[in-house]
């Protein structure tokens, strides 16, 4: 059975919020036990599966206690969910990321950052 709209667009935001939240606990329940993470613009593995996924977001969120995703525009295509986003409070400057989630087991197991 493949996903539909409504549980993709619901993953993304749930993932979306839990994260605004820095819930680490409930942001990991959005994400496959072997969610994979990567870079486009350099091309690279960041994360491979959900213990380094956790340990990475649970010391963002640590490390960032102002830091807040406001999403800007959705776009679902086919079985992938495109989220253009505005990140501020990771850094000296907000940065502006197109977050790319693809889906297996009716959780996100993918994940494509551009900026």
């Amino acid at each position: 059975m493949s996903i539909t709209k409504e549980r993709m667009i619901e993953l993304a935001q749930g993932q979306l919020d839990a994260y605004n939240q820095r819930d680490i606990e409930k942001f990991v329940t959005f994400y496959h036990p072997k969610v994979q993470v990567f870079r486009l613009a350099q091309n690279e593995k960041i994360c491979d599966n959900i213990e380094t996924f956790k340990e990475m977001y649970k010391k963002r969120f640590e490390e960032n206690p102002a830091l807040h995703c406001e999403l800007r525009s959705r776009v679902v295509l086919n079985d992938s969910v495109l989220d253009e986003e505005w990140v501020t409070g990771g850094g000296p400057t907000p940065s502006h990321v197109v977050a790319i989630y693809g889906f297996t087991d009716n959780l996100i197991s993918h994940v494509w950052f551009a900026r």
